[in-house]
This record gives C-alpha cells, structure tokens and sequence, in this order.
C-alpha cells in the first residue's frame, strides 16, 4: 500500500498544482476578442445558409431539396424541420450568434448556437468538415466559460449600474487554457495525421500543387528543376512540420508573434489554394488567444498613446489573485475529462486494422485534415430479388415485369462504348439515352443495301407508315447532323432571330464560338474524357438559357452519341420527334414495341450526373448476357452527397440499407443489394472498396475494429510524379 501510495502522491501533487494554474486569474481582454471573433464568424457561416441564389435560398438546396439525407451513427432520429420551420431555426441560430458575439444574455445565446448548430451539423452526414466539428466543441466549451466580462453589453450595463463603475474583469485561467488546448490538438494532430507514406511523397496534393506551380510559373518563370512535384513536396512537407510545430511555437512567449505571422501565411494561402469556406478566418482570429490575455488591452494603450490620447490610470485594472476564486471542482473535472478525450478520442483508428484513408473506419472527428485525394471511378448498386428473374421455355433468363417495382419500366437499358458501338449490327428503329437530348427514336437506315440518298427516302417512308399504323398521325423525321454542322446551323439560326434582345443575343454566339473551339480541338487530336464532359455542360447551358427553343430544335438533330465524342458516320440516320409521345413515353414505347420490352442504348460511363437523374430511379440492365437490376442513387443526391458517399463504406451500406426498405415497400419482398465499387486514393490503380458478392444491406457495422467487408488496400500508385509536367514546362520543351 505504501508503495501505491508512492506512485500516486506526484500524479496528486501534479494536478494540484494544474489546478492551481487553471485557477490564476487574468484579463478577459483575450477571451472577450475570442468571443467576438467566434461569433461573428459564426453569423457569416450560418447566414450563408439564408442567402438566395436562382429563387431558392442554400439550406433549400441542401436540407429541403434532397430526397434523401446521410445519418451520423445514433443520430439517425436527426431530420430537417419542415419549411418555414428550419428557415426560422436558422435565423435563431445567426440571431443567437450575434447575442455571444455581442455579450448580451451570453450564456442562453451559448446554449442556443450550440444546440442549434449541432442539430444543423446532425443534419446531413456527408457535409462532415473538421472545422464544423470544432465549431461544435467551440460553442460547447464557450457556455461555461464567463467569457462576457470584458467588451460586452452585459459588462458596459453592469458599469453603468455599479455604484463605483467598476465590474469584475478578470477570469481564471481555465478557459484561456482549454481554448489554446483545443487549437493546439486540431494543429498537432492534423500533422501526426499527415506521417504516412502517400503524403510524404506529396502525390494527394497534386491538383493543388498543379494550381500553385502553374499560378507563379505563369507570374515569374519557374526554373525547370522546380516542377509540379517539387511544389508538391515543398507544401507537403512544409504543411507536415507546420502542423506539428505550430503549437509548440504559438506557447512559448519568444516565437509567439512569429509564429502568428507564419499563421496568418498559412491560412492565406489555404484560402485561396483550398475550397474551405471559413475556417482560415476563424482559425487565424482563434490563434490570437495564445497572445498575453491582456493584449487587446495593452494593444489598445499603445494605439491611445500613439494618437496623443493616453488611457488614464484610474481606468486601468490589474488582476488580483482576490478577485477570482479557485476553480469549482466539477469544473476541474470537467475540464480534465475534455482534454482525456480530446487526445485519446483521435487515436483510435491507431488500433483498427488498415488504413483509415481508405476504409474510412474513425477517420471522422479525428483531426485528420487535407490528407489525401479520393474518387470514385464507378459505385454500382445491384438489386437482386430473385422473384423476378425467370427462364423462358427456350432456357434463356427473362425477367418477370409483373413482380418489378413499380419504377422500373419495361425496357432493357445495354450499355455501348459509344466511341465503338457498330450500328451495321442493328439496323431500323431503335432508342438512344444520350446527355442533354434523354431518350430519343432513331432510325438506322445501315444495311438496307440501298443508296444513301434512297436509303433515307425508303427508311423514312417507313417511319411514316409505322407511325400511321400505331398512332395514326404523322411525326416529325429528321435527318441527323455531326456536332460541327449542329453548331454551324445553330449560329445561323441564332444570327437570324430579331434584335429583341441584342445582349443576350451576343452572349449566346459567344458561347457557341466557344463550343466550335472545342470542335476544332476535337479535330486537332484532343482526345480526353473531359473534353466530352465540357462539351456536354456548354451544350447544356446553350439548351437551358438564352433561346432554348431554337437551341433543343437543332441539338434534337445531333447524331447518336454526337454529344459524348462519337464519330460521324458515311450515313445518315433519321431521328423521329413526336410531342404527343412525352406525356406517356413508357406507353407509346411499348407500343411500338407491341407490348414486348423494348432496348435503350446508351453510354453509362460517358453520363454525368444530371444525365443519370433524367433515368428512372431503378432499371433493368443487359450486361455479359445477364439481366440485372440497378439503381439510381444519382436521382437522390447532390453533388456533394455523390462525392463523399460513394467512397465511404459507412455511407454506402447506409444506402444500401435505404434501397432494400425501399424495394420492399414497393414490392413486399426484401432483396440483397450487391455494390461494385472502384475507388481511387491518392493516384493508385483504382482498387475495389467493399466485397461486391456480398449483401452489403444485410452487413453489420462496428466502430471499434475492423469491418472484413471493407477491403483492405492494395498500394500500387499510378506514377503521377513521371507524368507531373506544366503546359509551360511543355511548352519550353
């Protein structure tokens, strides 16, 4: 017992003496500059929120829009409030931001910004950002500290009221503690974080580095040594030692100042090199708590002096150890708790197998910042219920549409590379899926064995009688153009409208100069995806604004797969408009196909996402002779839901989840839901992130270890490094 004892009594004599620390009173100058900074910051970040853009305000877009929302673990009870109702919560929130900012009613306003902007937080899984979370632990920490006794309207009204003028100024120690505690673990393990093999190679920066290479290239000539990847370094390992460094230097006296300028650098260049809303602001003003808590005071005397109106001696106060009583020992407790948690709490993927990068398992409220670069190359959710898949008599599989979801309509989407598909194979009317245009009717005259002048003349004739004999009435044939003779017919038809308009009408031919750039790019040899992509989101702009009419009249001609980069054939095809078919497409499909399923071709690696929303939420798919069933998470989900969840295994069997409630309401039976996920990290070969044979719906999930469905790792990096060359650095060569 005397030997425990022994052990104990420096661990006891230790925390009388953090107690005695935490309980030193000083000036709540500091604090009061914190207070003011973090609530200002908060009104900006909030409001935002209740900004209008294109008749609808961001927390519209985000919370009220979305058809579905991700759910952090145990929050799953969190949902938006229905409109006006979150308008007004967020209104409260800014209000209550303004009252901690201002020292008015502070600790109610306190509570009021921490619970209402944790629910926000709450709201929507995939919106995860560090700061947000340390805005949530700001708020927290800040109820309990008395953080309005300095530059305050509490404190001016106290003066005021106070028989001598005079009011408490002081505070103990304890909160400036806990702040710079805060800051200093955000900082220091964002840098443990950033010690593993792909950053020190600097290769999850590249796009950044790319940016910054090519933005001081351009301004002041970079030498040829210094390339993309030596910038990269340069930021990885500069950002590696900041991190780790930064605290220490912001506690000791003599490196403060300079280390506050380094902060201010720092924050600058995040600002403009990463998208990350407030978080350089709010985290530069938060590293002025490590100045003297008396500062602002101080700072404020020299500016007095300066300005020949020196402060006088009887408004000055000095802190005196009798003006603050020794820390309460609940708030001791509390506070040793917090800082227990907040060290341990960011370790914990330490003792989970794998990498976090990947698996994403304790990567969450950890500190672990701008550490990689990760995307999805294809996520595919796959319905199997095996109540719909049937055998005919000839042994072929079929599906039995009777038992489908409702949603799924009788088709067979095959999915082409549109840059290879050989229409010689399937000759006559048929359906396309394409960007912008959606389902089209297409008639394929290759084949006939007929001229090409006869070939259309016969194939349209054809088209008539078909229509006359199903519908009885005439459509709308027309022959196809190549994207070029699209964009040239387009500029003569647009130079052709009246001078209605004339601004407008000079934006639009702009914007078709600028189409015909990338045209002539194209016939130049340029042959990357993304020139496809761009094309496609000028095309879309030119069809959405401006004269859509006469836009959608002419792209309605484009040649199938035009739009995705596919070239123009010898023949021409024929493309059938018939308005009356869009008020019941699925009938007048089947239809034309008497009643049978009918086939729609389309380019599923050439889509962008608003191309998938136009598809319908599930569908049947014809791929290596085998009927599947996919579903459309895209018709559920923004941008930014797309890019977090689809690398997430957390997320993706939350939805997964979703799909298998949602089948089985529609239907009355539960299916397995299989994924096939390849995901990039940090410019490796993209690898598979969970078990594609497995029903990740039925998986379960724990947070203290390993999931064996998430696969592990491979490292086999592509060799960005080799490839890492400036347009510049090309152009000199």
């Amino acid at each position: 017992m005397n030997a425990i004892q022994s052990l104990c009594q420096p661990a006891s004599v230790g925390l009388k003496r953090f107690r005695r620390a935490l309980s030193t009173p000083v000036d709540g100058a500091s604090l009061a500059v914190f207070r003011i900074c973090f609530g200002l910051v908060m009104v900006w970040h909030v409001g935002k929120y209740l900004m209008r853009g294109g008749g609808t305000s961001v927390l519209h877009l985000i919370y009220l829009d979305r058809a579905w929302h991700f759910r952090y673990p145990m929050f799953e009870w969190v949902h938006p409030w229905p409109d006006p109702l979150l308008t007004i919560h967020f209104v409260v929130v800014v209000a209550a931001a303004l009252l901690v900012a201002a020292g008015l009613f502070y600790r109610p306003a306190c509570a009021v910004l921490f619970f209402g902007y944790t629910y926000i937080f709450l709201l929507e899984a995939t919106r995860y950002n560090n700061h947000y979370y340390l805005m949530c632990l700001l708020a927290f920490v800040m109820f309990w500290m008395p953080a309005d006794r300095r530059f305050s309207i509490t404190a001016w009204w106290r003066a005021r009221h106070h028989p001598d003028g005079h009011v408490e100024t002081t505070i103990p120690f304890w909160p400036i503690f806990l702040l710079r505690f805060q800051l200093f673990v955000v900082y220091f393990f964002g840098g443990i974080a950033k010690i593993n093999r792909d950053w020190l190679t600097g290769e999850p920066i590249f796009n950044s580095g790319q940016t910054l290479h090519g933005f001081f290239d351009s301004w002041i000539g970079l030498p040829d040594f210094l390339g993309v990847m030596e910038v990269c370094l340069f930021m990885a390992w500069s950002g590696l030692v900041y991190d780790l460094l930064i605290g220490f230097l912001l506690l000791w006296r003599r490196t403060c100042w300079f280390a506050i300028a380094i902060t201010f650098l720092f924050h600058l260049h995040n600002h403009f090199i990463f998208s990350i809303g407030v978080f350089p602001v709010m985290a530069f003003t938060a590293t002025l708590i490590f100045l003297d808590p008396d500062w602002p005071v101080r700072g404020y005397r020299v500016i007095r002096n300066w300005l020949g109106r020196p402060v006088r001696e009887s408004d000055a106060q000095t802190p005196t150890a009798a003006q603050t009583s020794p820390i309460r020992t609940a708030t001791f407790a509390l506070v040793c708790v917090f800082v227990v948690w907040q060290i341990l709490f960011p370790l914990r993927h330490h003792f989970i197998r794998g990498d976090a990068n990947w698996t994403e398992e304790s990567h969450s409220f950890s500190w672990r910042m701008m550490l990689r670069s990760k995307a999805a190359g294809q996520l595919t959710y796959l319905v199997n219920d095996e109540a719909i898949h049937v055998v005919d008599q000839q042994g072929r599989p079929q599906i039995d549409w009777s038992k489908c979801s409702p949603q799924t309509p009788k088709a067979v989407f095959v999915a082409v590379d549109s840059h290879l598909f050989n229409w010689t194979h399937h000759p006559g009317l048929t359906m396309t899926y394409e960007p912008i245009l959606g389902s089209r009717l297409v008639y394929n005259p290759l084949g006939s064995g007929s001229t090409d002048d006869e070939a259309l003349r016969n194939s349209k004739q054809k088209v008539l009688d078909q229509w006359a004999r199903t519908f009885d009435r005439v459509p709308l044939v027309e022959e196809t153009l190549s994207l070029p003779e699209a964009v040239v017919e387009l500029r003569q038809r647009i130079e052709a409208v009246g001078d209605r308009d004339p601004e407008l009408k000079a934006v639009t031919l702009k914007a078709i100069d600028a189409v015909m750039e990338s045209v002539e790019a194209r016939k130049e040899g340029v042959r990357h995806e993304s020139w496809g992509v761009a094309v496609a989101n000028r095309l879309d702009a030119l069809a959405t604004f401006g004269f859509p009419e006469v836009t959608r009249s002419v792209f309605r001609r484009l040649h199938p797969y035009a739009i995705q980069g596919a070239s123009f054939p010898r023949q021409q095809f024929l493309v059938i408009h018939d308005p009356e078919l869009n008020s019941d497409p699925q009938a007048g499909f089947l239809k034309l196909s008497k009643s049978q399923p009918y086939v729609v071709w389309l380019d599923m690696t050439r889509l962008r996402p608003s191309d998938w929303r136009q598809l319908p939420q599930s569908f049947v798919t014809l791929e290596s002779k085998s009927l599947r069933i996919v579903w459309n998470y895209f018709r559920d989900m923004d941008a930014n839901q797309l890019s977090q969840f689809t690398t997430n295994p957390f997320y993706i069997r939350q939805y997964a989840r979703h799909i298998t409630a949602q089948w089985e309401e529609q239907t009355g039976r539960r299916p397995a839901v299989n994924v096939h996920s390849y995901i990039m990290l940090n410019y490796h070969v993209p690898q598979s992130l969970v078990d594609a044979n497995l029903d990740v719906a039925a998986t379960g999930y724990v947070f203290h270890r390993h999931n064996e469905w998430i696969l592990p790792r491979v490292y086999s990096p592509i060799g960005i490094a080799k490839m890492a060359i400036s347009p510049q650095q090309q152009h000199r060569r």
